[in-house]
């Protein structure tokens, strides 16, 4: 091998300096001006400067990794040139404690150009264009950023749909949407597998600021254009919000909608905040149906290579408010939705805009926040691995890896200087992703400027290159304009009801993730349906009971649990349901703190009760259930269909309590008073009862703030419980099987008084009047 003086090796960086910076299109003096700013911004984000020995060393090895991965490549790849850079700039590296801090700058961007040469040289940036979006937002919450309403309320405009033109050449950009549609905002990105069609959202600013209430208030609406932005339509109309649009693999639309009805329960006096769910249409807008019946907000669907669709739930059933927005997955028809990842911890806060990866069954997604705007740390979850811990029953992180661990879990540990947004995943190390340096905007991290974001190409080994930005606007979503291969089509599994009606089947209830106790046998189920928020926006208007911005509730009835612990029964359709395991006594042992619906005409069946997710087993013979028809759900005793205090406890006080509690002084002390006469919002026995009582919520009252431990339910660990079960108490009462089931009833219901949140049917329920089904179910 021929020795190469060091005149030579100046000659061979400087040629390699030259050739990357033309690569990359960097013979424009102020294109490659602003690919330094950006790198400079890098750094300094990482305080610390381009000619810090440790930024030369790091991007050096960033450099050593990307050769390594792309030499590895099926494709061959002409990589001399970086080859050579490498060895070159290898020696320099070596050599750096001898170099000035202007010969280091040089170094780095030596480095850095390299980098870029090799990066676009990668076989999977096989496009030409990449499609994305320019949009401003709304700060406050994710909960804020997809409703029309807010953008009013904020008098925020601008942006709209881009095609990038020379992907690391140039910054060209096209403006799909330049005046052709009316003043207003922008989101959602998404792209047809054909790559035909491009699908947005958009939502018309009003001529003035309307109330939320107003008939003419404006929403977001789904629209579709060519890919030259020709033959543009709108989708959707009216008076919901229709966003996060994405092609099924049979041609229709799923997308989120506030078609379900409702709100959430957790809102200010100022922030009415419709609930979102999954619904999809048919490619011209027709045909809407609903496929979540969950009764809170979702998000951010896509499709899996299975074909099944994976979105964000947010599930604060009888927990808090501000966590658990994990991942779920269901088949395109909406049967089977189940939980895959984040629905049991509190270390990350939320998993938005998953995708999969392509050629690989994993997914990514963003670790983010609820008290933000949508962003967060770039995370891969390996479905195949996802389960729950065995001791503490929270999700098992060894079924995801951190791809930027330099970006904290916003609002679970602390709150980000920088975030990132939308990922593109081009395999398992190659991203398009947007950008920020700047924190994470928000209510919580205190950001009130809408900190903007850019495009970039990401790799796991951390190299970050920038292929577009824009100051004082946000560029997002970015999406190759090439046609990508469809998922298989999964056929729906759903038959005709005329009862619209599905059925369940429970395998086994004893394979539990905590073992359930063994001197309980499991008896029935209780099955309750959740009531969506409607009339009123804000929390705790009406109040419920005692548990914060709970949800209402009413029992179905109860089904049996054979011997086996099998179960089988049919349920009605479309129901947002939650179930309780019961023993013989009527007490629940373990219950969910969450929901489930069916859709109508499907069977679906669980293996246990809260096994870890995932869980597949197959009986060694069939379950006792199964070999019988199943089930019809057994209505509950009078007040709690819908629930009622005043019907369903209230009796039992007057008949075996209020003889001695009736608010009387007994020896200069104060009688417990358990009399039904109204107290404020409630009655006097309710809010004397308090003490006694114990009940989930979102809040420091609450029994357990995360998950349920069998034997730890409410009429479980409720003192109430143990004083109707003192001998003394026992042998006066004289209650009676049923009187004691109802008792143990209210207490597993949280404790709630009212089952309704409109003020009028709270009235007539606080005066014993029985009310009609809710309106909104």
């Amino acid at each position: 091998m021929l020795r190469r003086s060091p005149v030579l090796l100046n000659l061979i960086i400087l040629i390699v300096f030259i050739s990357a910076t033309r690569t990359a299109g960097a013979d424009d003096s102020s294109y490659r001006d602003r690919i330094h700013a950006d790198w400079l911004r890098q750094e300094n984000g990482r305080n610390r400067e381009p000619s810090d020995p440790k930024a030369i060393i790091d991007a050096f090895a960033r450099f050593e990794n990307l050769i390594d991965s792309l030499s590895a490549m099926p494709e061959r790849i002409d990589l001399s040139t970086e080859l050579q850079s490498l060895e070159t700039l290898r020696r320099k590296v070596r050599n750096m404690p001898e170099l000035g801090k202007k010969e280091r700058l040089e170094l780095y961007y030596r480095i850095r150009w390299s980098v870029r040469s090799a990066a676009f040289k990668n076989p999977l940036l096989d496009f030409e264009r990449i499609i994305f979006m320019k949009r401003h937002r709304f700060i406050c919450q994710m909960l804020h950023e997809y409703m029309g309403y807010f953008y009013d309320y904020g008098d925020i405009e601008g942006g709209g749909v881009y095609i990038l033109e020379e992907p690391g050449q140039s910054f060209k950009t096209s403006n799909l949407t330049d005046g052709r549609l009316p003043r207003g905002n922008y989101t959602t990105l998404s792209l047809s597998y054909d790559a035909q069609k491009i699908y947005f959202a958009f939502a018309e600013r009003a001529p003035e600021k309307l109330d939320f209430y107003s008939p003419d208030r404006r929403c977001f609406h789904l629209f579709c254009m060519d890919p030259d932005g020709g033959n543009l339509r709108q989708l959707t109309t009216g008076l919901n919000d229709d966003f996060d649009p994405c092609e099924l693999p049979d041609g229709n639309i799923a997308f989120m909608s506030t078609r379900r009805g409702g709100f959430t329960r957790c809102n200010g006096p100022w922030e009415p905040l419709l609930v979102h769910t999954l619904h999809k249409m048919k490619p011209d807008g027709s045909d809407i149906q609903t496929l979540s019946f969950h009764e809170t907000n979702e998000w951010h669907p896509s499709v899996l290579n299975d074909g099944r669709i994976v979105y964000i739930r947010w599930d604060y059933v009888d927990r808090s408010a501000a966590r658990f927005h994990g991942l779920w997955i269901s088949n395109p028809d909406g049967s089977n939705p189940h939980a895959l990842f984040g629905n049991f911890t509190e270390r990350i806060n939320a998993c938005y805009q998953p995708r999969a990866i392509p050629g690989s069954d994993r997914i990514v997604f963003l670790a983010g926040a609820h008290h933000a705007n949508v962003g967060g740390s770039i995370v891969i979850v390996d479905p195949s691995k996802t389960g729950l811990d065995a001791k503490t029953g929270q999700d098992d992180f060894k079924s995801i890896e951190v791809l930027t661990p330099e970006v904290c879990f916003a609002e679970a540990p602390g709150w980000p200087g920088t975030y990132y947004h939308s990922p593109w995943p081009l395999s398992e190390d190659y991203f398009l992703v947007s950008y920020s340096h700047d924190p994470l905007p928000g209510m919580g991290p205190e950001v009130k400027e809408d900190t903007e974001t850019g495009i970039y190409l990401f790799d796991r080994f951390g190299n970050l290159e920038l292929l577009y930005r824009e100051e004082g606007i946000s560029s997002m979503y970015p999406i190759p304009l090439r046609s990508r291969e469809k998922p298989r089509q999964i056929p729906t599994t759903l038959k005709p009801n005329p009862d619209d009606e599905g059925e369940f089947v429970l395998t086994d209830i004893y394979n539990s993730h905590f073992s359930l106790p063994a001197s309980r046998p499991i008896h029935e189920l209780r099955i309750f349906q959740l009531l969506p928020k409607g009339e009123t926006h804000i929390a705790n208007q009406p109040r419920l009971g005692y548990a914060n911005a709970e949800s209402a509730r009413m029992l179905l009835g109860i089904v049996p649990v054979e011997e086996d612990g099998s179960a089988y029964f049919r349920a009605p359709a479309r129901k947002p349901l939650s179930f309780q395991a019961v023993d013989q006594e009527g007490r629940a042992v373990q219950g969910m703190r969450s929901i489930t619906y069916i859709q109508s005409g499907e069977r679906r069946g669980c293996v246990g009760c809260h096994e870890s997710t995932g869980a597949i087993t197959k009986p060694a013979q069939k379950p006792l259930a199964m070999r019988r028809a199943p089930s019809i759900i057994k209505p509950g005793p009078d007040g709690s269909r819908p629930w009622s205090y005043t019907r369903l406890i209230q009796p039992i006080l007057d008949k075996h309590c209020i003889e001695c509690h009736d608010g009387s002084k007994e020896n200069d002390r104060q009688v417990l008073d358990l009399r039904g006469d109204k107290h404020d919002k409630f009655s006097i026995s309710y809010e004397n009862l308090k003490p006694f009582v114990r009940w989930y919520e979102w809040g420091r009252n609450t029994i357990e703030p995360l998950l349920t431990q069998p034997g730890k339910m409410p009429a479980d660990v409720s003192p109430l419980t143990g004083i109707l079960l003192a001998p003394a108490h026992q042998e006066r009462l004289n209650m009676n099987d049923e009187e004691i089931r109802r008792i143990y009833l209210w207490l597993d219901g949280n404790g709630a008084f009212y089952g309704s949140f409109s003020h009028e049917e709270q009235l007539a329920q606080l005066n014993g009047e029985t009310i009609p089904l809710p309106r909104l179910q």
